[in-house]
């Protein structure tokens, strides 16, 4: 009987016990949260330098072509050509 009981205990023990190598709960979260910061901070990192960048750079005056009317494309539908009316 003292061995069933025995038994019985360190299967429910075994079954109610994760494993031991099992990650701490929100682990995955702390993760996640870690590089969100990371990427938040080089973003940043990097808006700054962008803006540094432009504030030192002179503007690149863009040439401006005078406004020209485009030719007029020639027509390329082809047509039957007409039979002449015959008077009479």
């Amino acid at each position: 009987m003292m061995e069933n009981s025995r038994k019985a205990r360190e299967r429910a023990e075994a079954a109610l016990s994760g494993p031991p190598e099992r990650p701490a709960k929100g682990s995955a979260i702390g993760i996640i949260a870690a590089e969100s910061l990371a990427i938040q901070e080089k973003t940043a990192r990097l808006k700054k330098l962008r803006m540094e960048r432009d504030a030192v750079e002179v503007p690149k005056v863009a040439k401006v072509k005078a406004k020209t009317k485009p030719k007029p494309k020639a027509k390329t539908t082809a047509s039957k050509p007409r039979a002449k009316k015959s008077a009479g």
